[in-house]
């Protein structure tokens, strides 16, 4: 055979090789939601809990013309209710949750608001055990403090207006932007281990802007801008009670979906969210000479698993992959499984609920 002939064979069985490779590592991703433990562990010995407020503080701006001086006071009375807010929200989540028998909002001490020196500074002990004693409760949820900084800018524009004749034409006029800066940080004191249980800060940003003939106007014409920072400080506030909740989470598992012709149709099955049928032919396939092929199939039934929230089954199926297939992309499947059966263990403590896993 000519050179050039064998030359020709070998590069066509070798891009035959390559093309098998490709259809036998070909993956499709799946989505699974997961339930994650709540970032904040608490102990089951705390069922009576208080709620402090912290001291709210402003930063202006240099320069205090009449109407940085009319936005400042209008920021002082919105930091105020945003912060009422926040600890209503942490109120109603914290109502919500069947570990408590008891929350106390502890509207006397605000964290000694009117002390200037007080500026979200660590509660001593001391203090802590103290109120703890007075209103007889197990731990403190403390909103540490809230910080508010609005940045104010104008600029000259132009705005539709009508005149006499009811006709809209264009005016100058002034454009004021208001830049609100928000700030809030959470603490959790234990005071039997003294231990700071949980560390939270919530930053977000509010911007308002409006038109009018002269600044105040413009300010004037802002809507929704009080709504708007007393609606988010709620929100904080819940949210900062949910970091108590296990929540939901999606991740991204990969499955094979070609090697041989059972695997493509198994595919078409699972395209069509039959995953059970999907599920009989990988399980005939898992007993395929092969044992790349085999492996990949065990692998399947357990992802399958895995999906359907049987992290005991998905667990054996990977190791009967790893063992018919020595692979690290098995290994570190079975290790994450592993984190996963770890991690459900934690929420059982949590919330004393049943397990996810069968």
């Amino acid at each position: 055979m000519p050179f050039y002939m064998r030359r020709y064979y070998h590069n066509t069985y070798l891009l035959f090789l390559i093309v098998i490779f490709i259809s036998c590592s070909t993956t499709r991703n799946v989505d699974i939601l997961t339930i994650e433990p709540a970032p904040v562990s608490l102990s089951s010995k705390i069922k009576r809990v208080g709620i402090i407020g912290g001291k709210v503080h402003l930063k202006e701006e240099k320069e205090q013309t009449g109407l940085h001086q009319l936005i400042s006071k209008e920021n002082q009375q919105l930091a105020n209710k945003a912060r009422d807010a926040a600890i209503n929200g942490l109120y109603n989540e914290l109502t919500g949750d069947s570990r408590f028998d008891t929350i106390i909002l502890m509207e006397d001490m605000m964290q000694n608001e009117k002390d200037p020196d007080n500026n979200g500074d660590y509660l001593s002990w001391e203090v802590v055990e103290a109120l703890c004693q007075r209103h007889q409760v197990d731990a403190i949820f403390s909103m540490a403090y809230y910080d508010s900084d609005t940045r104010v800018s104008l600029k000259k524009t132009t705005m539709d207006q009508l005149n006499l004749l009811r006709v809209k034409e264009k005016v100058a006029a002034h454009q004021i932007t208001l830049e609100t800066l928000i700030e809030n940080g959470w603490r959790i004191y234990d005071p039997s281990n003294k231990l700071l249980i949980d560390e939270f800060t919530f930053n977000n940003q509010i911007v308002s802007t409006a038109k009018g003939l002269d600044p105040y106007e413009a300010l004037q014409a802002i809507e929704d801008r009080a709504k708007d920072i007393v609606e988010q400080g709620k929100q904080t506030g819940s949210s900062y009670g949910a970091r108590l909740q296990p929540y939901e989470q999606s991740i991204s598992r990969e499955y094979y979906v070609k090697c041989t012709p059972i695997f493509e149709e198994a595919e078409t099955h699972t395209l069509a969210g039959n995953w059970e049928l999907a599920a009989d032919l990988w399980k005939k396939e898992t007993e395929n000479p092969d044992p790349k092929i085999s492996s990949k199939a065990c692998y399947n039934l357990a992802i399958l698993n895995e999906r359907n929230n049987d992290l005991t089954v998905a667990m054996e199926w990977a190791i009967k992959a790893h063992s018919k297939h020595r692979s690290k992309y098995f290994a570190g499947y079975i290790e994450a499984l592993e984190h996963r059966l770890q991690q459900n263990q934690l929420i059982h403590l949590q919330q004393s609920v049943p397990l996810i896993s069968k």
